[in-house]
């Protein structure tokens, strides 16, 4: 048996070097994609809020749209009820009617209540209804 010589405890150079100063750790990208969650997340919030305000921005023009519409056709018929009950109208009517002042007072007692009248109303025409109300 023959016995292999020993190595000789001095490392052989074969031209590498280690080079120190450089780790091999995976850079850590965990606050990079928290921090770039938090920015679309807020944007998000951002653009449904102004979607929001907007939408309630044309309702509220609508509504004032309709109140100024409103208002217009209250006031017209306003007016027609001013025309149709002015006195000069109504007057010729009432004498077509048959209709006319009466030429002394009058009591007036409605059927089906009390015969001793609670209330006693005097007209402009001089004419007193009795009865309770």
């Amino acid at each position: 048996m023959t016995a292999r010589p020993l190595r000789s405890a001095q490392p052989v150079r074969t031209g590498f070097r280690v080079v120190g100063g450089r780790s091999s750790r995976r850079p850590n990208v965990g606050p990079f994609v928290a921090f770039t969650i938090v920015v679309v997340a807020s944007m998000l919030g951002i653009v449904l809020a102004r979607t929001s305000l907007d939408a309630g921005a044309f309702e509220l023009a609508d509504i004032g749209r309709r109140i100024a519409e409103e208002q217009e056709r209250s006031q017209l018929l306003q007016l027609e009820v001013a025309e149709l009950s002015s006195p000069t109208r109504i007057g010729p009517l009432a004498e077509e009617l048959g209709l006319v002042y009466p030429e002394e007072r009058q009591v007036l007692f409605v059927e089906g209540l009390d015969d001793t009248p609670d209330l006693m109303v005097e007209s402009d025409a001089g004419v007193a209804m009795g009865g309770q109300p």
